[in-house]
């Protein structure tokens, strides 16, 4: 056998053999129909892994829990988000001792024992501004989740979610500082504008 022909043959056969080992890689184990009532499939049910650790885990009841026997209101706030939805909800329904105990971060509440003020007048002050909040809500939406904004760590336990490039002078806060005691989100205060 000719040597040039020889060498032909020994370069090719490596590539002729590689080109048949290719790895697998599965990119998702949910069929088209799997949502459909009845479906069935050949593929294995794949085990549903945690995305969340348990302590940032919602209750399934939701983010607010109403005791049936004494009526006691238990406020979830895995989120900043939900954090922002249960201050909505307890100055519109004028919840002040709800807001105090269980959305007003413990550091806040103490700067005002320390300046020999009650923690409620945070409630009656954002009460008063009940517009203002809402306004920054409204550019915030999906709080933490809301796209260009970025919940930034600035202590501690401690994290500001503040809206970028603020051109409208007619905002009073620009932003949210917020607290993680206690298992759940709390308001430490506003960020003001200017």
């Amino acid at each position: 056998m000719n040597l040039t022909i020889r060498y032909f043959i020994l370069s090719i056969t490596p590539l002729l053999i590689m080109s048949g080992c290719t790895y697998e890689r599965v990119v998702s184990q949910k069929g088209i129909l799997v949502g459909l009532d009845g479906a069935q499939s050949g593929i294995p049910a794949k085990r549903e892994g945690r995305a969340l650790p348990d302590f940032l885990r919602t209750p399934e009841e939701g983010i607010r829990v109403e005791d049936e026997e004494d009526g006691t209101i238990t406020l979830y706030s895995k989120s900043v988000r939900q954090l922002m939805a249960h201050i909505t909800t307890t100055i519109g329904n004028d919840e002040k001792d709800l807001f105090v105990e269980q959305l007003l971060s413990k550091r806040t509440k103490e700067e005002f024992y320390e300046r020999g003020l009650d923690p409620g007048l945070a409630f009656d002050e954002l009460k008063r501004r009940e517009r203002d909040v809402g306004r920054l809500f409204y550019f915030m939406p999906m709080g933490e989740y809301t796209p260009g904004l970025y919940l930034k760590t600035i202590g501690p336990n401690t994290f500001r979610l503040q809206l970028s490039r603020v051109t409208n002078e007619s905002l009073h806060w620009i932003g949210i500082d917020v607290v993680f005691e206690d298992k759940n989100y709390r308001l430490r205060w506003f960020i003001p504008n200017g």
